[in-house]
């Protein structure tokens, strides 16, 4: 068996993994990525990207009978699914090419195949032509990610989907009901709605979107009941059968009474677990959390000296901006620095339409942590390019610390709310109050002046 040394090996090529990887070469390390699928994991492959895709195809469907109001008439306005799916799958290519060539421009060797530690420095690797090849490293980073949980329900079968069939399916559902009313489940809620599909959500919660300020969740459950989708709260699903048509009967049990349902797919939009099948982490002795995830410090550090882990492997903050800089901060600790991880100021988007962000905690939150606030609300109604632009639906919301005006949280839903979020993060990692955003010139006509209308009318 051939035996190979490098600095740093890396084991998974999404989000993490191909971060800690620049980054460790910037650092001057010989740099090995392994990964058995495609580069750029689940969030440019089967996650964030291709769902995007979908939502930006909905919003030019909306925008085209919106053209009306501008003097400008479309003659065939239609949904070619074929070509919306072609689209969607070109952007994941483009995508997945640009993360090589940003790894091959650092020097990054990239190896296909399949990894599992034998020690904290060795690792055996089953390449895709049946070869097997161990190689040594200074330090191993885990950043395998996570993949959708597998789960089954009385009766079962056919056209129970989770995410990634959802994003391969070849045709517009007729009708779908969603398990889950997260991000996920709000993202597919709005695709599937405004492609045409009866659409219901099914939530374990007493509210969809639970970390997502309240009143801004209104007025995306507003949005959603005038798109006919149903919403069912404290409800979860018993059993899935046979029904009509090829529907799926579902039985739903909401707050204790069972209700019938169908629907042509059930889609079970939130479970996820680490990927951490044939890693052999109890070889080397590797603690796992209650979720089954790689336990960390902040440093990125598992409990065994030589092994860091970035991503959703640690199964604790489940996001493409943490996992970036959770495996730049791996890499930086595993070339000898010592840097740690701040986990201040971390973005939610939801890709609904309209689009939700948030940063911070929530009005409820703030009241509940016996915070003393002020609370800042202004609408896209009142913006001038929310006007012109034709989406004036929803409001930016802050909420500030009453005495020293710190910023504990900004909430915004309405047009690019998960562009117009960064100014707030960064408002909230560098400890910039209200008054700093107020007294700052924002550009006009423009949507980040929402924010700072906020600032000018917080009471």
């Amino acid at each position: 068996m051939i035996m190979e040394e490098r600095d740093i090996v890396i084991i998974g090529g999404g989000p993490a993994g191909y971060s800690a990887a620049i980054r460790a070469s910037q650092l001057g390390g010989k740099v090995t990525l392994i990964e058995q699928d495609t580069l750029g994991g689940t969030c440019i492959n089967r996650g964030c990207i291709p769902t995007r895709t979908l939502v930006r195809a909905v919003e030019l469907l909306d925008m085209g009978s919106k053209a009306k109001d501008y003097g400008i008439t479309y003659t065939d306005m239609g949904i070619d699914f074929t070509k919306v799916n072609a689209r969607k799958d070109t952007i994941v290519k483009i995508l997945v090419t640009s993360v090589k060539q940003v790894l091959n421009g650092k020097g990054v060797e990239i190896i296909e195949g399949k990894a599992k530690l034998i020690s904290p420095s060795q690792i055996e690797l089953q390449l895709k032509d049946g070869m097997k090849k161990e190689l040594t490293a200074r330090r191993i980073i885990l950043a395998t990610g996570s993949r959708c949980k597998k789960l089954s329900f009385p009766g079962g079968g056919t056209n129970i989907l989770n995410t990634t069939q959802a994003l391969g399916l070849t045709e517009i559902p007729r009708s779908i009901l969603i398990a889950g009313g997260g991000f996920i489940g709000a993202a597919f809620a709005t695709i599937f709605s405004k492609l045409g599909a009866t659409v219901s959500i099914v939530e374990e919660s007493s509210r969809i979107l639970q970390q997502i300020d309240k009143e801004i969740v209104a007025i995306l459950e507003k949005e959603f009941k005038a798109n006919n989708i149903q919403i069912f709260t404290k409800a979860h699903i018993r059993s899935i059968e046979s029904g009509i048509n090829d529907d799926r009967s579902v039985l739903v049990d909401i707050n204790g009474e069972t209700v019938a349902n169908s629907a042509q797919y059930v889609l079970l939009a939130e479970a996820r677990e680490a990927n951490i099948d044939g890693l052999d982490l109890d070889k080397v002795g590797i603690k796992l959390n209650n979720m089954m995830g790689i336990v960390v410090n902040k440093q990125m550090e598992t409990n065994v000296p030589g092994i860091l882990a970035a991503g959703d492997v640690t199964m604790e903050h489940m996001s493409t901006p943490v996992a970036y800089i959770e495996g730049i901060t791996a890499a930086e600790n595993a070339m000898g620095r010592n840097s740690e991880i701040d986990y201040t100021a971390i973005p939610y988007g939801t890709y609904t339409v309209p689009e939700i962000s948030s940063v911070g905690i929530t009005e409820e939150e703030a009241v509940t942590q016996g915070n003393q606030i002020r609370v800042g609300r202004f609408p896209f109604a009142g913006n001038g390019l929310a006007a012109i632009l034709g989406q004036r639906t929803g409001m930016v919301k802050i909420i500030t610390d009453r005495e020293r005006g710190k910023i504990l949280g900004v909430h915004i839903i309405g047009p690019n709310a998960n562009d117009l979020i960064a100014e707030a993060g960064l408002a909230m990692k560098l400890n910039i109050t209200s008054e700093d955003i107020r007294t700052t010139f924002h550009a006009h006509p423009s949507l980040s002046e929402a924010l700072w209308e906020t600032t000018k009318i917080i009471n």
